[in-house]
């Protein structure tokens, strides 16, 4: 993206962040604001100034403010600026695109090539595209494999590029048994690619669940995928340290019947 073009798209967010009303003034509050001008133009500089209290907002949701930068966010996809310069998986989208069969082959063809996994009977159990970057999800008998990878590294030989994420487990535990309107979460796990950290999480989802819905500690919701018995998300993220504890988040679960709920 050009650098005006990414002001431009800045400048559109930063006002829609803004919690200003976009109507004119009524007459009271211009009474208001008159009267605490002359307040302040009458006190002393180094006496504290009296304000009349401010009117309360609604809280927009789904935006994220972050250290260092913007990220996006439901209907929000910019550049988020990293501490230290760069890009952040600035395409990312709290929804995902889910794969085609052919695509969702290709994908998990380049995930075991490069984590050289052998074929013992995994399955796509899910595949997905947030902007211009694709997620996998195999699963077989005792074993999974998930991988990020850039769209145009789907199908391709990514041994060499940094800007792939991989991991697998060879002693995967058996599906757990759950009731109809409960998920699991299995694995969550930080990790990078030259784009920088991100975070995921993974699990099981009952029969009657059809959504998923990931609330993190920074204020991303994300929809997760799901699909048959697993879901699966992530999301852009900063490395942890003592600067930057772990982030947390919670889950909403959408049901068969329109119903939602929030595990405990």
């Amino acid at each position: 993206m050009r650098r005006h073009e990414t002001d431009t798209l800045i400048t559109a967010t930063l006002r829609h962040l803004d919690p200003a009303p976009s109507t004119d003034l009524t007459g009271a509050e211009l009474e208001r604001a008159d009267a605490a001008f002359a307040r302040i133009v009458a006190t002393s500089s180094d006496e504290p100034v009296a304000v009349g209290p401010a009117r309360p907002h609604r809280r927009r949701k789904g935006l994220l403010l972050v250290t260092g930068g913007l990220a996006g966010a439901t209907g929000v996809a910019i550049a988020g600026l990293l501490v230290g310069g760069g890009t952040a998986y600035g395409s990312w989208t709290p929804t995902p695109e889910p794969l085609t069969d052919v695509a969702a082959a290709k994908a998990a063809t380049t995930c075991r090539a490069v984590l050289a996994v052998p074929d013992r009977g995994e399955r796509v159990a899910l595949a997905e595209q947030r902007g211009e970057w694709t997620y996998v999800l195999l699963a077989g008998p005792g074993t999974e494999a998930t991988c990020l990878m850039p769209n145009d590294l789907v199908g391709q030989d990514a041994s060499a590029r940094q800007d792939f994420f991989g991991s697998y487990d060879p002693d995967k535990p058996p599906p757990p048994t759950l009731d109809p309107d409960r998920i699991v979460e299995t694995t969550s796990m930080q990790g990078s690619t030259s784009e920088g950290w991100f975070d995921s999480s993974e699990g099981y989802v009952g029969s009657n669940v059809t959504g998923v819905t990931v609330h993190t500690s920074a204020g991303l919701d994300i929809k997760a995928s799901v699909v048959g018995n697993r879901f699966a998300a992530w999301w852009p993220s900063i490395k942890q340290d003592s600067d930057h504890p772990a982030e947390t988040w919670s889950y909403t679960v959408h049901l068969a019947d329109g119903s939602t709920r929030r595990p405990r």
